[in-house]
């Protein structure tokens, strides 16, 4: 069974108590990303995934607001990554 993805979601939270990051996603990309970083799995199944992160992940989480471009900066972008590919292949 596949979950919608407008309810698919990620919560991490770090518990003071014992020291580490408790993540549980039914994001795919997510449960892709933490699988092998997972120390104690309580539970992990196609469509989720949730438990303890090892002792030794030193990653970090970080929240954001999507960015909305102007269709000028999207060209402007465009342009750049054009010219970034035409210098690399030029040797």
């Amino acid at each position: 069974m596949s979950i919608p993805r407008n309810e698919q979601e990620t919560i991490a939270s770090f518990d003071v108590e014992v020291g580490k990051w408790h993540i549980d996603t039914t994001y795919p990309p997510h449960i892709r990303k933490y699988r092998s970083s997972m120390g104690k799995i309580e539970e992990e199944t196609q469509d989720r995934l949730s438990g303890w992160l090892a002792d030794d992940y030193s990653g970090s989480f970080t929240a954001r607001k999507r960015r909305e471009l102007t269709d000028e900066q999207r060209a402007e972008i465009a342009q750049r990554m054009k010219r970034v590919s035409a210098s690399k292949t030029q040797g």
